[in-house]
């Protein structure tokens, strides 16, 4: 029982270090997208958009790349290219680059959620558990090749934030029920 109870403290202490290997990983996999060029939907919504064009960080023009380009029901992308081309002007690597990183913060994010789900009465399963099963979730949902297109497409960042938002609620939602049941204990 000694053996289990040191390895499930290895596993809560080092928690961190699987997911920023879990991270490595992905940016490995993908790396090799960063230097294609823009393709189909990207040069309407990036390169040919005016609106995204920004020179200073201003509420107008922020605005502007939000509600004037191409997919205004889409603001925030579209803002997020507008900074992508603030930074970097109209260097598919950097565009990229932020597609990756979206997408390692929505496994994280999945991660946290899957862990946090276990964690609740129902399903109550201890740390190593919690921690193996979130794990091999996230591990799963960020390599899988069904996620190339949201990566490496550009324009689907528009895909990759909404999955990140919409992860990003559930896993507040279980958190707000969790610490709500706890409250009334």
């Amino acid at each position: 029982m000694k053996t289990r109870t040191a390895f499930s403290t290895f596993l809560v202490r080092y928690e961190n270090l699987f997911l920023l290997c879990l991270a490595l990983l992905v940016i490995l996999i993908y790396a090799h997208t960063l230097n294609n060029p823009f393709i189909f939907d990207d040069k309407p919504n990036i390169v040919s958009n005016p609106h995204i064009r920004i020179s200073d960080l201003s509420l107008k023009r922020l605005s502007d790349a939000a509600f004037k380009s191409p997919a205004p029901q889409r603001p925030l992308p579209n803002i997020s290219f507008a900074l992508n081309y603030y930074l970097h002007g109209y260097s598919p690597s950097g565009f990229r680059l932020v597609n990756i990183l979206i997408h390692v913060g929505s496994g994280i994010l999945l991660y946290f959620f899957v862990k946090t789900t276990l964690h609740t009465p129902v399903l109550r399963a201890t740390d190593e558990q919690r921690i193996w099963i979130a794990f091999f979730t996230a591990a799963i949902w960020m390599v899988h090749p069904l996620q190339t297109q949201s990566i490496s497409y550009i324009v689907q960042r528009m895909n990759c934030m909404a999955a990140m938002f919409y992860v990003l609620s559930l896993l507040l939602y279980a958190r707000f029920r969790i610490n709500a049941e706890n409250k009334h204990k």
